[in-house]
């Protein structure tokens, strides 16, 4: 055994020493102008299936390391460009570095020929199940305003009005940056794909499937790969976005980034200023007969900060040491004015009017810090990650009911929450490279404690007095130990991996008012597989299963009631259960077409849904869990070039739904099918780039509710100004008005209502970034953990 051991060990050490790494830049044979984004696959001789890919960076040079000795093919695409093919030749003794040089692409004159349709730019691909788009050069969102625009129109994404996501599988996806989790609350993640504008990012990586690697909350993920550049010194990038609909929103962004031989500073400012705009509406027929009518309009006042700091020190060749600070300062006044009217049943007559006047001041104030720790060893990787965050989250509210007809003061209240978060991880990642083969394994440790007071006083005799039917005090703790091992390889023309996540979670909800302690402890083993065949370079199946699970929120498990109006409310449920995803998908790339196919079931997902108490007309939204969701989907995406000025990206997707729902003594199960359409006509106008962006959304819904179908057209005009160091956009959204997502209770026997949602889509947008400094280097952004994101 230990002369096979030796062997073993020197046969790889043998192959570690020989790995070599291909250098190169790809310039324009006419401009000799470096190419960003071209795609590079490095192939052996007659076999198809790719050793390894890359793409040029902003500067035009890419790199392809640990490559084995051997003969290979090395092809670079980009459209708009002739494909260019190398044949390489790497012996032992050849030096580690091979150096290709400058690289010629010619344009290909083929592409300009008028009303030729061919197939898209490389830069939306598939590789090994996973969608990569190219962001920066991409003309289809050179007049995006920012980097949330680019989200609208990304393939299987839905982004909501209110800045909420959901992927294809109809889960909200995680942030990445480089590789990495940043795991925002939706407030800061808006704040954030605001600050960036599509020049500064390179490429969009999704995946609905993450490997075993990552946490078993991330049902999908969507990473963003920031623009690099290794030259010394200072870069500086600001941005300003202008929005004006029934308010104005101002947000400021400056990004300053030094880099010397073996530090990096990099300090993030931003400021929010303005008003943004709400309205609920509601008509709700009562089991007396009369008509309830709920005209909710909410104004937010926003003075908001954002500060993040880091320093970045290599420690030696492949080994750097992160340190980093951050601060988010949330500060707002929502003047909200309802309401209540009640009619007879055919809304003829008015018989009650409340007018309900509630100013809040919702305040929140983050802070996190923390070490990173990055090794990459010639054949393994080591990544390290600690970190501690403090979320403070303060409200005060004032609710005023008064009867119009009489001018009478019915009720009033008071209220002061308070929500403190602590939260401790620390996560830790290996890597060892075996050939074409892959060994990864991991841990991960957090642990999060809450504490949550929320007190109701009510005016009575003069005097305000403490609610206690409404007041609530309630603590949290929770423990998370996690660890996984994968694999992954290559044979021929097939890529496998296999992987295996392990998550023991135990939490303590302590509802201090009631004296109702809940512990609870459970461990979820969550697989993962994936198997791809490789046609060609270009062309790929693959098909991928995984089980993922969902937590809920701590703002979910709070018992704690928040008003939308005197007779509308939701509450949080201390005993709600995690949910498990099991997903089955299969996905085909060629070329730019991209074609995936996704089946699965969701064991006892976490809905919030209303009950009625037809005692006292109250509208009641509890969080429960139901017993499953099955779900599939079809997607398909397809980029055209007509010729040199007119490009257009067109994508469609087909849904179906089932839940499993008791509802009032009874039980539903209504398959639901919709589908929807979006993409964007691109015209190049000499120095202009005129943007018509579409999207549709058939009827569709859930158990409960009917949505009606909606409908927007976007209307981009973008300019770049004094060698692309300014760049202009001015972009008209939702131009005719239509998206207020409407919902109409199905079962009209037991509840009829029927309300929408507005959030001031339409409105005119003004983006301006200008770039300054000698470097164009970007550094990763912050980390946040994934309990920071549940926290919000």
């Amino acid at each position: 055994m230990k002369p096979l051991l030796l062997c073993c060990l020197f046969a790889c050490t043998s192959l570690w020493l020989n790995a070599q790494t291909v250098k190169g830049r790809l310039i324009d044979a006419q401009t000799k102008q470096g190419i960003p984004m071209v795609n590079l696959i490095l192939t052996k001789p007659n076999q198809p299936s790719a050793v390894k890919y890359a793409a040029s960076d902003s500067t035009g040079s890419f790199e392809l390391q640990d490559v084995e000795p051997g003969k290979y093919l090395l092809s670079a695409t980009l459209m708009g460009y002739r494909q260019i093919q190398r044949d390489i030749s790497l012996q032992a003794q050849n030096p580690k570095i091979l150096e290709l040089g400058d690289i010629l692409m010619v344009e290909d004159p083929n592409l300009l020929k008028e009303v030729t349709i061919t197939g898209g730019t490389p830069s939306l691909s598939t590789q090994n199940g996973q969608l990569k788009i190219g962001v920066a050069n991409n003309a289809f969102f050179k007049s995006s305003a920012n980097l949330l625009d680019v989200f609208r129109k990304l393939p299987g994404l839905q982004v909501n009005q209110d800045g909420t996501m959901q992927m294809a599988s109809r889960a909200t996806p995680t942030l990445f940056v480089d590789g990495r989790p940043v795991n925002m609350n939706n407030d800061e993640i808006l704040a954030y794909l605001s600050s960036l504008s599509p020049d500064m990012v390179e490429s969009i990586e999704m995946t609905n499937q993450p490997a075993a690697r990552y946490d078993g909350e991330y049902q999908g993920i969507i990473d963003v790969k920031l623009k690099k550049n290794q030259s010394l010194g200072l870069r500086g990038t600001y941005n300003l976005r202008l929005q004006r609909n029934n308010y104005s929103l101002l947000d400021n962004n400056l990004s300053l980034v030094y880099k010397t031989n073996r530090f990096i500073y990099d300090i993030k400012l931003g400021h929010t200023s303005g008003s943004t705009f709400y309205k609920y509406h509601a008509l709700q027929f009562l089991p007396n007969t009369h008509a309830m009518i709920t005209d909710t309009r909410t104004v937010t006042a926003n003075q908001n900060y954002n500060i993040q700091a880091k320093v970045a020190y290599e420690l030696q060749k492949g080994q750097s040491l992160e340190a980093f600070v951050r601060t988010y300062q949330l500060d707002r006044k929502a003047t909200s004015r309802n309401l209540l009217i009640t009619q007879t049943a055919d809304l003829a007559n008015t018989i009650g009017l409340v007018k309900s006047n509630n100013d809040a001041l919702p305040k929140q104030h983050n802070y996190a810090g923390g070490l990173n720790y990055d090794a990459q060893f010639r054949r393994s990787e080591l990544h390290v990650i600690a970190s501690v965050a403090q979320i403070d989250n303060r409200q005060t509210e004032e609710i005023q009911n008064r009867n119009v007809f009489s001018n009478q003061l019915m009720n009033y209240w008071k209220t002061n929450s308070s929500n403190n978060i602590l939260i401790r991880t620390a996560q830790a990642d290996y890597t060892q490279n075996l050939n074409q083969d892959r060994l990864d394994f991991g841990g991960k440790f957090a642990y999060t404690t809450t504490q949550n007071n929320l007190r109701y006083d009510t005016l009575g005799n003069s005097v305000f007095n403490l609610d206690p039917n409404r007041s609530n005090k309630f603590s949290y703790g929770e423990y998370i130990v996690a660890a996984y091992l994968s694999y992954s390889g290559q044979w021929n023309k097939f890529k496998y991996s296999a992987g295996l996540r392990a998550e023991h979670t135990s939490t303590e909800a302590n509802s201090i008012t009631t004296g109702l302690v809940t512990d609870r402890k459970y461990l979820k083993w969550l697989p993962s597989a994936s198997l791809t065949y490789v046609l060609n370079p270009t062309e790929q199946l693959t098909l991928n299963y995984s089980r993922r699970m969902t937590r809920p929120t701590f703002a979910m498990l709070n018992p704690f009631r928040f008003y939308y109006s005197p007779r509308h409310y939701w509450i949080g449920n201390p005993y709600l259960q995690p949910s498990t995803t099991s997903l089955l998908s299969l996905s085909y790339g060629r070329k730019a077409l991209n074609l995936s196919l996704n089946v699965g079931r969701e064991n006892e997902p976490m809905e919030r849904y209303p009950e009625y108490n037809p005692t006292t007309n109250e509208l009641i939204f509890l969080g429960r869990n139901i017993p499953y969701r099955d779900f599939a989907n079809l997607l398909a995406s397809l980029p055209i070039t007509l010729n040199k000025w007119w490009r257009m990206n067109n994508n469609v997707g087909f849904y179906y739904n089932k839940e499993l729902r008791p509802y009032f003594g009874r039980t539903y199960q209504i398959p639901i099918y919709s589908y929807t359409l979006n993409g964007s006509q691109v015209f190049s106008l000499k120095d202009w780039l005129l943007d018509v962006s579409y999207t549709y959304e058939s009827k569709s819904g859930n158990g409960l509710y009917l949505m009606k179908p909606v409908y927007a057209i976007d209307f981009g005009l973008q300019k770049t100004w004094f060698s692309s160091r300014i760049n202009t956009k001015l972009t008209l959204y939702d131009a005719f008005d239509n998206l207020k997502r409407r919902l109409i209770f199905r079962d009209q026997t037991i509840f009829n209502n029927d309300f929408y949602h507005y959030f001031g889509a339409q409105r005119l947008v003004f983006a301006l970034t200008y770039n300054f400094g000698s470097s164009t280097y970007k550094a990763r952004e912050s980390k946040k953990t994934e309990e920071e994101n549940r926290a919000n």
